[in-house]
């Protein structure tokens, strides 16, 4: 495992690795290194899952992706031989996230691929928890000046998956749009706000097709349809589908069950690479990226959730007793008995699901090792999943013994554009509080900067001069006593002198909150999070032909691997 540190990019500048001209060559690779793989998911070979879930997959995602695009399928190729895929949870993302989703959507439409017969799909994150749905947006105070204010669309936290939040109310949509367009308006960008009322249409005919095309629409499912309505003006040419749909499949759950069979070995395995991970990047936080998997004498953590039909999610463990090994949890107790026979523990799993209206889904790590090994030939990153599938990388190899398929990384940064920026810096309002304090332990460096009679001029000086000779005066002296009746008089020396600067300090002090106030401002002529909903999808278009001008690469990574 090598260490990675991509930097963020500046302002309307893009990252990617590898490179465009680089793209059709990773494909080669990937399907070079997929085609060795000799590995079996429940005495089945690799390449015949591969090639199930792959099948079973484009034909659950264009019947997903036709509810809300009737169009679709005449935009994409009818036999597909690479599917690039990346995926995000269905959330208030910023331009960093959302240039996935535009990149990939450009790369289908680029002369590029022609004879790859590419097909996109988008995998929408619904089975991760909805801990909060909100995002910033620039405000005017009652003095005028910018301010970060958020903005929640729930008024509560569901802290459930998204696949398990319902649908939300027209009115709640109304009134959480209405509230945030009336703080746009005063705006002198009128694009932020033109894009934003675009946008809340986009969630009211998203309510429309999932109240019409489902009969249990989800928050996931929403939100994602906004947001894929909100990109047609690019003519998205890529597909879109819900993991939850992806996890009730055999293969998934053959997958699962090829995983808690050999538990033992897949978890300490994993452990180690996170404590390893940890290590490489120097992080204390034990959660971070993942926290470590439970590891008892007869119990041990698999790397997957389960839950109940609107319930939290929960762990799941293999519980040992005996020869017998048992699918747990503390909540459901012993779900299943894990057989021998993959097939029939297969059958078994699928009908107590079913029965109990159970569901599993995969944590994290687990999430894009199984997209990247059964369901793509190219996985688009963003800054943060390249890191993490550091890890992935390293199980991949340890637990099924091949090299992992290659992936890409794309990040940019935009910026609101307003029409100007304070200037204020750290640097400045470091100076004046210096300055500051200086004049309340030197107030006769500053008389100078002060318009006094000749007379009050002559007395400064004298004083300057008493305690310049006070101080020496001090540095002699042992006596306690002494040291501090001389540092009572240095004391009314600053305190007569300061009463002459007063003036000064309070311009100072004046000019202090104004550089405070200007850093304020600034952050929000610099934040990088605000929601895709602020923008045009145009904005983050760009054609093939001027992406290489575009592009800046801020550093290397993976470098190694290509």
């Amino acid at each position: 495992m090598k260490r990675l540190s991509p930097k963020v990019p500046q302002n309307k500048q893009i990252f990617l690795f590898p490179s465009w001209d680089k793209i059709p060559s990773l494909l080669e690779k990937n399907k070079k290194i997929s085609s060795q793989y000799s590995f079996k998911i429940l005495n089945q070979p690799f390449e015949m899952i591969r090639e199930k879930v792959r099948k079973n997959i484009l034909e659950e995602a264009l019947r997903f992706s036709i509810k809300f695009d009737p169009y679709i399928e005449a935009k994409i190729s009818p036999v597909p031989q690479f599917i690039i895929q990346t995926g995000h949870q269905p959330v208030f993302f910023h331009p960093g996230i959302w240039i996935k989703n535009i990149f990939l959507n450009e790369l289908l439409n680029s002369s590029l691929l022609d004879k790859y017969k590419c097909i996109g799909l988008n995998t929408i994150l619904e089975n991760d928890i909805c801990k909060e749905l909100s995002f910033f947006l620039p405000t005017l105070s009652d003095s005028g000046n910018l301010r970060l204010e958020k903005n929640n669309f729930l008024s509560t936290t569901p802290d459930l998956p998204f696949e398990e939040c319902p649908l939300p109310s027209i009115e709640l949509i109304n009134e959480f749009t209405a509230d945030i367009i009336g703080k746009l308006k005063p705006l002198e960008n009128k694009n932020i706000l033109n894009n934003f009322i675009n946008f809340s249409r986009c969630l009211e005919n998203s309510l429309y097709l999932c109240s019409q095309n489902y009969k249990d629409g989800n928050l996931g499912e929403f939100l994602a349809q906004a947001r894929r309505l909100f990109e047609n003006k690019l003519n998205p040419i890529y597909l879109e589908l819900p993991f939850s749909q992806i996890c009730n499949s055999d293969e998934f759950l053959s997958f699962f069950l090829e995983i808690v069979k050999n538990i033992k070995a897949f978890s300490n395995i994993y452990n180690n690479k996170l404590d390893e991970y940890r290590k490489l990047f120097e992080i204390r936080n034990r959660a971070n990226p993942s926290p470590n998997l439970i590891i008892k004498d007869n119990l041990i953590e698999a790397p997957f959730w389960i839950w109940r039909d609107g319930d939290k999610r929960r762990k799941i463990y293999i519980l040992k007793e005996q020869d017998k090994a048992y699918l747990y949890n503390n909540s459901y107790g012993k779900i299943f008995l894990i057989e021998k026979n993959g097939l029939k523990s297969l059958f078994s799993l699928k009908t107590i699901l079913k029965e109990k209206g159970l569901k599993i889904r995969p944590k994290a790590l687990l999430l894009t090792l199984y997209n990247r090994l059964f369901v793509s030939d190219l996985f688009i990153h963003g800054l943060g999943g390249a890191k993490y599938d550091l890890v992935t990388d390293e199980i991949i190899r340890d637990f099924f013994k091949v090299e992992p398929p290659h992936f890409l990384v794309i990040s940019c940064t935009l910026y609101l554009d307003f029409k100007s920026s304070p200037g204020s810096s750290n640097f400045k309002i470091s100076v004046l509080k210096k300055k500051i304090r200086d004049l309340g332990f030197n107030p006769e460096r500053y008389s100078d900067e002060l318009s006094l009679a000749k007379k009050e001029k002559i007395q400064i000086k004298k004083l300057v001069e008493i305690k310049a000779e006070l101080i020496k005066k001090i540095k002699g002296t042992l006596s306690p006593i002494e040291k501090r009746k001389i540092s009572e008089e240095i004391k009314g020396i600053n305190n007569f002198i300061g009463e002459k600067v007063r003036p000064l300090k309070y311009e100072l002090s004046k000019k202090l909150e104004e550089e405070k106030e200007k850093m304020k401002q600034s952050k929000v002529y610099t934040f990088r999070e605000f929601p895709y909903c602020f923008f045009s999808a145009k904005t983050l278009k760009f054609n093939s032909i001027n992406l290489l001008k575009l592009i800046i690469l801020l550093q290397l990574l993976h470098t190694t691997c290509f």
